[in-house]
Protein backbone atom coordinates (compact mmCIF):
# COMPACT_ATOMS: atom_id res chain seq x y z
CA UNK A 1 0.00 0.00 0.00
CA UNK A 2 1.29 3.43 -0.94
CA UNK A 3 1.37 6.59 1.14
CA UNK A 4 -1.80 8.14 -0.33
CA UNK A 5 -4.08 5.15 0.45
CA UNK A 6 -2.62 5.10 3.97
CA UNK A 7 -3.52 8.78 4.41
CA UNK A 8 -7.06 8.12 3.15
CA UNK A 9 -7.41 5.25 5.61
CA UNK A 10 -6.13 7.49 8.41
CA UNK A 11 -8.73 10.13 7.54
CA UNK A 12 -11.43 7.46 7.59
CA UNK A 13 -10.31 6.33 11.05
CA UNK A 14 -10.33 9.96 12.20
CA UNK A 15 -13.90 10.88 11.21
CA UNK A 16 -15.51 9.59 14.40
CA UNK A 17 -12.84 11.42 16.41
CA UNK A 18 -13.62 14.61 14.52
CA UNK A 19 -17.35 14.23 15.24
CA UNK A 20 -16.84 13.59 18.95
CA UNK A 21 -14.44 16.53 19.23
CA UNK A 22 -16.93 18.70 17.34
CA UNK A 23 -19.37 17.97 20.16
CA UNK A 24 -16.72 18.77 22.75
CA UNK A 25 -16.07 22.14 21.14
CA UNK A 26 -19.76 23.05 20.97
CA UNK A 27 -20.26 22.17 24.62
CA UNK A 28 -17.19 24.19 25.56
CA UNK A 29 -18.69 27.21 23.82
CA UNK A 30 -22.09 26.63 25.41
CA UNK A 31 -20.56 26.49 28.85
CA UNK A 32 -18.55 29.65 28.30
CA UNK A 33 -21.64 31.43 27.00
CA UNK A 34 -23.58 30.47 30.13
CA UNK A 35 -21.03 32.03 32.49
CA UNK A 36 -22.32 35.02 34.42
CA UNK A 37 -20.35 38.24 34.51
CA UNK A 38 -17.36 37.85 36.79
CA UNK A 39 -17.80 34.07 37.09
CA UNK A 40 -14.54 32.15 36.75
CA UNK A 41 -14.22 29.53 34.03
CA UNK A 42 -12.96 26.35 35.80
CA UNK A 43 -12.04 24.52 32.61
CA UNK A 44 -8.79 24.70 30.64
CA UNK A 45 -8.41 27.07 27.73
CA UNK A 46 -9.82 26.02 24.37
CA UNK A 47 -6.36 25.40 22.93
CA UNK A 48 -5.27 23.31 25.90
CA UNK A 49 -8.50 21.34 25.92
CA UNK A 50 -8.27 20.69 22.17
CA UNK A 51 -4.66 19.56 22.54
CA UNK A 52 -5.53 17.21 25.40
CA UNK A 53 -8.37 15.62 23.44
CA UNK A 54 -6.28 15.30 20.26
CA UNK A 55 -3.36 13.70 22.13
CA UNK A 56 -5.63 11.16 23.86
CA UNK A 57 -7.44 10.19 20.64
CA UNK A 58 -4.16 9.89 18.71
CA UNK A 59 -2.54 7.89 21.51
CA UNK A 60 -5.36 5.34 21.65
CA UNK A 61 -5.30 4.85 17.88
CA UNK A 62 -1.54 4.27 17.92
CA UNK A 63 -1.90 1.95 20.92
CA UNK A 64 -4.55 -0.15 19.15
CA UNK A 65 -2.44 -0.37 16.01
CA UNK A 66 0.59 -1.54 18.00
CA UNK A 67 -1.49 -4.12 19.89
CA UNK A 68 -2.93 -5.42 16.62
CA UNK A 69 0.55 -5.53 15.13
CA UNK A 70 1.97 -7.47 18.10
CA UNK A 71 -0.91 -9.91 18.65
CA UNK A 72 -1.24 -10.72 14.99
CA UNK A 73 -3.70 -12.40 12.71
CA UNK A 74 -4.60 -15.28 15.06
CA UNK A 75 -6.43 -12.98 17.50
CA UNK A 76 -8.26 -10.90 14.89
CA UNK A 77 -11.39 -13.13 14.69
CA UNK A 78 -11.76 -13.03 18.49
CA UNK A 79 -11.36 -9.26 18.69
CA UNK A 80 -13.64 -8.64 15.72
CA UNK A 81 -16.34 -10.68 17.43
CA UNK A 82 -16.56 -8.23 20.32
CA UNK A 83 -14.92 -4.90 19.42
CA UNK A 84 -18.03 -3.36 17.85
CA UNK A 85 -20.12 -4.35 20.86
CA UNK A 86 -17.58 -2.69 23.18
CA UNK A 87 -17.62 0.50 21.10
CA UNK A 88 -21.43 0.48 20.96
CA UNK A 89 -21.76 -0.06 24.72
CA UNK A 90 -19.25 2.66 25.63
CA UNK A 91 -20.64 5.29 23.26
CA UNK A 92 -24.24 4.50 24.26
CA UNK A 93 -23.39 4.75 27.96
CA UNK A 94 -21.55 8.06 27.47
CA UNK A 95 -24.35 9.37 25.25
CA UNK A 96 -27.06 8.48 27.76
CA UNK A 97 -25.08 10.05 30.60
CA UNK A 98 -24.65 13.21 28.52
CA UNK A 99 -28.41 13.42 27.93
CA UNK A 100 -29.27 12.74 31.58
CA UNK A 101 -26.74 15.27 32.87
CA UNK A 102 -28.07 17.86 30.43
CA UNK A 103 -31.53 17.76 31.98
CA UNK A 104 -30.48 17.32 35.59
CA UNK A 105 -30.73 20.15 38.09
CA UNK A 106 -27.13 19.81 39.19
CA UNK A 107 -24.50 22.46 38.72
CA UNK A 108 -24.11 23.42 35.05
CA UNK A 109 -20.41 22.56 35.29
CA UNK A 110 -21.40 18.90 35.54
CA UNK A 111 -23.33 19.15 32.28
CA UNK A 112 -20.25 19.84 30.20
CA UNK A 113 -19.10 16.74 28.36
CA UNK A 114 -16.15 14.62 29.38
CA UNK A 115 -13.51 16.38 27.32
CA UNK A 116 -12.67 18.04 30.64
CA UNK A 117 -12.97 14.87 32.73
CA UNK A 118 -10.34 12.20 32.20
CA UNK A 119 -12.49 9.09 32.73
CA UNK A 120 -15.05 9.76 30.03
CA UNK A 121 -12.48 11.19 27.64
CA UNK A 122 -10.48 7.97 27.88
CA UNK A 123 -13.61 5.86 27.35
CA UNK A 124 -14.59 7.94 24.31
CA UNK A 125 -11.12 7.54 22.83
CA UNK A 126 -11.18 3.79 23.44
CA UNK A 127 -14.60 3.44 21.84
CA UNK A 128 -13.70 5.19 18.58
CA UNK A 129 -10.25 3.59 18.27
CA UNK A 130 -11.18 -0.11 18.31
CA UNK A 131 -11.11 -0.28 14.50
CA UNK A 132 -7.43 0.61 14.61
CA UNK A 133 -6.67 -2.85 16.01
CA UNK A 134 -7.64 -4.48 12.71
CA UNK A 135 -5.55 -1.88 10.90
CA UNK A 136 -2.49 -2.95 12.87
CA UNK A 137 -3.09 -6.61 12.03
CA UNK A 138 -3.73 -5.87 8.35
CA UNK A 139 -0.63 -3.75 7.87
CA UNK A 140 1.53 -6.36 9.55
CA UNK A 141 0.24 -8.87 6.98
CA UNK A 142 1.11 -6.34 4.25
CA UNK A 143 4.58 -5.85 5.74
CA UNK A 144 4.01 -2.10 6.16
CA UNK A 145 6.52 -0.46 8.55
CA UNK A 146 4.91 -0.04 11.96
CA UNK A 147 6.50 3.36 12.57
CA UNK A 148 5.15 4.72 9.29
CA UNK A 149 1.61 3.51 9.99
CA UNK A 150 1.62 4.87 13.55
CA UNK A 151 3.06 8.21 12.43
CA UNK A 152 0.57 8.80 9.62
CA UNK A 153 -2.47 7.61 11.60
CA UNK A 154 -1.39 9.41 14.78
CA UNK A 155 -0.77 12.75 13.07
CA UNK A 156 -4.02 12.55 11.08
CA UNK A 157 -6.11 11.68 14.13
CA UNK A 158 -4.43 14.44 16.14
CA UNK A 159 -5.01 17.11 13.50
CA UNK A 160 -8.65 16.22 12.80
CA UNK A 161 -9.46 15.90 16.51
CA UNK A 162 -7.81 19.24 17.25
CA UNK A 163 -9.65 20.87 14.34
CA UNK A 164 -12.93 19.28 15.46
CA UNK A 165 -12.83 21.01 18.84
CA UNK A 166 -12.24 24.43 17.29
CA UNK A 167 -14.84 23.82 14.56
CA UNK A 168 -17.44 22.89 17.16
CA UNK A 169 -16.57 25.89 19.32
CA UNK A 170 -16.95 28.40 16.51
CA UNK A 171 -19.98 26.61 15.08
CA UNK A 172 -21.82 27.03 18.37
CA UNK A 173 -20.88 30.70 18.43
CA UNK A 174 -23.01 31.10 15.30
CA UNK A 175 -26.03 29.48 16.97
CA UNK A 176 -25.77 30.70 20.55
CA UNK A 177 -29.48 30.17 21.18
CA UNK A 178 -28.94 26.44 21.61
CA UNK A 179 -29.27 25.84 25.34
CA UNK A 180 -27.05 23.49 27.32
CA UNK A 181 -29.81 20.84 27.82
CA UNK A 182 -30.66 20.89 24.11
CA UNK A 183 -27.01 20.70 23.10
CA UNK A 184 -26.41 17.81 25.48
CA UNK A 185 -29.45 16.00 24.08
CA UNK A 186 -28.12 16.39 20.54
CA UNK A 187 -24.60 15.46 21.66
CA UNK A 188 -25.81 12.33 23.41
CA UNK A 189 -27.85 11.25 20.39
CA UNK A 190 -24.87 11.79 18.09
CA UNK A 191 -22.64 9.65 20.32
CA UNK A 192 -25.26 6.91 20.43
CA UNK A 193 -25.64 7.23 16.65
CA UNK A 194 -21.89 6.70 16.17
CA UNK A 195 -22.10 3.60 18.34
CA UNK A 196 -25.04 2.25 16.32
CA UNK A 197 -23.21 2.95 13.04
CA UNK A 198 -20.14 1.05 14.24
CA UNK A 199 -22.31 -1.85 15.38
CA UNK A 200 -24.41 -2.05 12.20
CA UNK A 201 -21.38 -1.68 9.95
CA UNK A 202 -19.53 -4.49 11.71
CA UNK A 203 -22.52 -6.83 11.83
CA UNK A 204 -23.27 -6.30 8.16
CA UNK A 205 -19.78 -7.28 7.05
Amino acid sequence: MGLFPLILLSVSLSLDCFTVCLIFGMQRSAWKTSLKEGEKDPFPSLGRGATQAAVVFAFFHILMIVIGWLIGWSMLPVVEQYDHWVAFALLTAIGLKTIIDGFSKKDNALKVHAMFHAKSLLLSALAVSVDAFAVGVSFKMLAMPLTTVCLIVGVTVFLLSFAGVFAGYFLHKQVRKISMPTLNLVSGLVLIGIGIRILVTSLSV
